[in-house]
């Protein structure tokens, strides 16, 4: 037999090359080189290729020609939106994932990958805090775990109410009644679209000035829901890192002939696996579901969101249970763990071996110094900006990420500011924060996330910060003496 198994060593060592390469720059590359969309496809497009191209060529040329689109979100000083860097083991167990290419889905399909992920998920139940009869599920990120975790509360709720949805659909079904933060992500939005609860049922709840629930209004509007409801809070939230008050949220729910509560824990829910944190998270094991991500705070590569059901029966069942093929049968039988009964996917790679990997490797302490060492930094940045005249921090900075805003005066003219500052920001390239908004005004989200990020690169990135508030607060009152039309302070 003719076999091709030795073209990988040279291929993968390139690869390996230009990855550590790579990596090694990112503490000094610009997290953005302001690349345009043209120019990438001008290296990157071009026609269909009718004739084929060596490997190693094909590994070189991709290397050169994304080079200059790429953005150094694996960097110390990327502090926007919530992406976290990679663990070195988490990198390398992912390495191993592709390169094993199992189907996990099936116990039959990769015995080892899913005993892996089935210790993964024990772990992650262990470090969070989470009931030991929840079923966790691997996804491809929080979008998809919130999806699924949505499915098992629609149709368990729909059950309570004598409607089956795998038996009869939709159609005729009793109305789900939504009830949310007026800060919840709009991946929770999305994914109710997706599973044919329309917008338009959502009540929203209220928050105080570090957007977290206040509690006190929930029964009224609960009391209004009176068939099959669905609430929904958060840990962590985008915007300013606070958790909803768990406890009165769960007592209400429990209240309720026919609730069920569903946190969104994608960037907080960690918090749960520090002892100095997890008092954010008091009563959130009340709830019925949970969903995180792990390439946010918990610094996984992409792709590692994970659902989680207390009840691992209604996730199993709401993923179809033994509704398979016959070619199947034989798999799903096993009395071992098969993913598919955690999860839509009835293929996918092994995303569970770089938590593995990741957990064995730091334990329990090191994941916890991790957490803590992102929040004292959050809040060393936060101390720094809100001792210069003119920057203002808008919440309690009770976790890893707050929002800032720039400037005195109006509104029209603080989020003009902020909005050019952080632009600028963006495009100097050696820190990298995000723009939001706050309760409607433009905001500047400063996450600290990533493991590689020490004092110093906080240190760097708040005398940047500070520089270019002032020179564009200088260019703004320049402009305001030539044009009527620019808001000024």
């Amino acid at each position: 037999m003719s076999h091709k198994f030795n073209q990988y060593r040279q291929l993968l060592n390139s690869s390996l090359d230009h990855a550590v390469d790579y990596l090694e720059s990112l503490p000094e590359r610009p997290i953005d080189k302001q690349s345009s969309s043209e120019s990438l496809r001008k290296a990157i497009g071009g026609t269909l290729p009718m004739a084929g191209t060596s490997p190693e060529h094909v590994i070189q040329q991709l290397v050169t020609d994304v080079e200059e689109g790429l953005i150094g979100s694996g960097g110390p000083r990327y502090f926007g939106y919530a992406i976290g860097g990679s663990f070195p083991v988490a990198l390398a167990a992912d390495w191993l994932v592709s390169a094993w290419d199992q189907n996990v889905p099936y116990y039959v399909s990769s015995p080892a990958t899913s005993i892996v992920e089935e210790t993964a998920a024990e772990w992650m139940l262990d470090l969070l805090n989470l009931p030991k009869t929840a079923g966790v599920g691997f996804t491809s990120g929080a979008q998809e775990a919130i999806y699924t975790a949505l499915i098992t509360a629609r149709n368990s709720l729909l059950k309570k109410a004598g409607w089956d949805v795998a038996a009869n659909g939709l159609y005729g079904a009793p109305r789900i009644h939504v009830v949310m933060s007026d800060q919840i992500h709009s991946t929770i939005k999305r994914a109710l679209s997706m599973i044919g609860i329309g917008l338009n049922d959502i009540k929203t709840i209220p928050t105080d000035h570090n957007l977290r629930i206040i509690p006190d209004t929930l029964p009224a509007i609960l009391a209004e829901c009176d068939g099959p409801t669905l609430v929904c809070a958060q840990a962590g939230c985008i915007d300013s890192g606070a958790f909803d008050p768990f406890d009165e949220i769960a007592s209400c729910a429990e209240a309720h002939p026919n609730a069920w509560l569903h946190v969104d824990g994608a960037i907080g829910l960690w918090s749960a696996a520090s002892d100095t944190q997890k008092h954010l998270l008091k009563g959130i094991e009340k709830a019925d579901s949970w969903d995180t991500d792990g390439h946010k705070w918990f610094n996984m590569p992409y792709d590692s969101g994970m659902v989680i059901v207390k009840d691992a029966c209604l996730l199993a069942k709401a993923m179809g249970g033994n509704n398979m093929g016959d070619y199947l049968t034989d798999a799903i039988a096993k009395p071992d763990r098969n993913a598919i009964n955690f999860g839509i996917s009835a293929s996918r790679r092994a995303r569970g071996v770089p938590v593995y990997a990741t957990i064995k490797s730091l334990g329990k302490e090191g994941i916890q110094a991790h957490l803590d060492n992102c929040c004292t930094l959050a809040k060393r940045m936060a101390d720094k900006l809100r001792n210069v005249d003119g920057i203002t921090i808008l919440n309690d900075v009770v976790s890893n990420r707050f929002s800032a805003q720039f400037g005195k005066g109006d509104d029209a003219f603080r989020d003009q500011l902020t909005a050019r500052i952080v632009h600028q920001l963006q495009q100097d390239g050696f820190c990298y924060p995000s723009t939001s908004g706050y309760k409607g005004l433009k905001t500047m989200l400063f996450s600290v996330l990533s493991c590689h990020t020490t004092a110093q690169d906080i240190d760097a990135s708040a005398e940047k910060i500070i520089e270019i508030y002032h020179m564009e607060l200088e260019k703004v009152q320049e402009e305001c003496t030539q044009s009527d039309a620019t808001p000024c302070s």
